[in-house]
C-alpha cells in the first residue's frame, strides 16, 4: 500500500475592501469578491493553457497530470537526482527523476491534499508541499489570492500532552489562518471569524489561568474541542505551557494524519478511469 500524508490548503485575499478611488481602482476586486471564486481560480491553474510549471528558484520539477475530473486532481511530481554508475572503472552520473503522487481534492469546501511518502523521490512530504505552495502562489497572486498549505494534525495529541502534566496547564495558544474553510471556521467563535475577515488577518487566541490557579480543561467542553479541531484541521500547532514549566509544549507535526491507498489505483494508462476516480474520492471523503 502507498502511504500519504494529509495536508489542508487555505486561501487569503491579497486585496482589501478599500474605499478605492473609483477612477484609479475601478477594476480592482474586493477581498470578498476574490474569495468568492477562490476554488474556481485554483482549479483553472490545471487547464492546459495555463502553462503550469512547478518551479522554485531556478529548479524546475517536472510533473504529469493523471486525472483531473470533478474537482479531484491526481499528478506525479518528479525530483531531480542523479545515479552514480561505475562500469569498466569509469564513473558515470545518470539522470534520475523519481516521483511522488499528489492528490488534490478541490471539491466544494474540501481543500485537501494527499502527498505520497516516497523517500526515494523526496525525503519528506513537506518538501513537496513547499514546492506546491511556492508555485501556486506565483500564479495565484495574479488573481489577488494567496495559498497556504499545512500538514493536518491529529486532535488527540492535545490531550496526550495535557495528560502528561497532572499538576495542570497554565496557558494554551491557538492560531488560525484567514477564515475561508467551513470545517475550520465553523469551529471558531463567530466573533473571531468575522474580526479576521474584517481586518484581513490571521488570528491567535490564548487562554491564561488566573494567577496561582490552573486552567479548567474538560474533554466535554464544546468550545475547547472546537478550537482544538479548528487548529488541527488547519495544520496549526497548539502551544501548551504546563504549570511550573518554562518551555511551551506543541502538538507538533509528529501527530500528522496519514492514509493509504492501493498502487493499483494509479497504474496502467496515463489517464485514470472513472472507477479509480470513485475510489480515490471515497478515500478522500473522511478529510472533508
Amino acid at each position: 500500500m502507498l502511504q500519504f500524508d494529509i495536508y489542508t490548503y487555505q486561501f487569503a485575499p491579497l486585496v482589501s475592501d478599500l474605499p478605492s478611488d473609483p477612477v484609479l481602482f475601478n477594476d480592482l476586486p474586493s477581498g470578498k469578491e476574490v474569495m468568492a471564486v477562490k476554488q474556481e481560480v485554483f482549479q483553472n491553474l490545471f487547464t492546459e493553457d495555463t502553462g503550469l510549471v512547478f518551479q522554485v528558484g531556478d529548479v524546475i520539477y517536472h510533473h504529469q497530470i493523471l486525472l483531473n475530473y470533478n474537482g479531484i486532481l491526481v499528478l506525479r511530481l518528479a525530483n531531480n537526482k542523479q545515479l552514480v554508475q561505475e562500469e569498466n572503472f569509469q564513473v558515470k552520473k545518470l539522470v534520475n527523476q523519481p516521483s511522488s503522487l499528489i492528490i488534490i481534492d478541490n471539491r466544494g469546501n474540501c481543500q485537501t491534499i494527499a502527498i505520497q511518502k516516497n523517500p526515494t523521490a523526496f525525503s519528506r512530504t513537506s518538501q513537496i508541499a513547499s514546492i506546491l505552495q511556492t508555485t501556486f502562489n506565483t500564479l495565484l497572486k495574479q488573481r489577488f489570492l494567496l495559498i497556504e498549505i499545512r500538514r493536518r494534525l491529529e486532535q488527540n495529541s492535545f490531550w496526550q500532552i495535557v495528560d502528561r502534566y497532572p499538576e495542570g496547564i497554565k496557558s494554551i495558544r491557538f492560531e488560525f489562518s484567514y477564515p475561508n474553510l467551513p470545517r475550520v471556521s465553523d469551529n471558531v467563535h463567530e466573533m473571531f471569524t468575522e474580526m479576521a475577515k474584517e481586518f484581513g488577518a490571521n488570528s491567535k487566541y490564548e487562554l491564561n489561568a488566573i494567577q496561582g490557579q490552573r486552567l479548567n480543561l474538560n474533554r466535554d467542553n464544546s468550545f475547547l474541542n472546537g478550537l482544538i479541531k479548528a487548529s488541527s484541521d488547519s495544520g496549526h500547532e497548539v502551544k501548551i505551557l504546563p504549570i511550573g514549566g518554562t518551555q511551551w509544549q506543541s502538538t507538533g507535526t509528529e501527530s500528522g494524519i496519514t492514509t493509504e491507498m492501493s498502487p493499483n489505483l494509479f497504474e496502467g494508462d496515463q489517464k485514470l478511469f472513472d472507477d479509480s476516480y470513485e475510489t480515490i474520492a471515497q478515500k478522500m471523503n473522511p478529510f472533508k
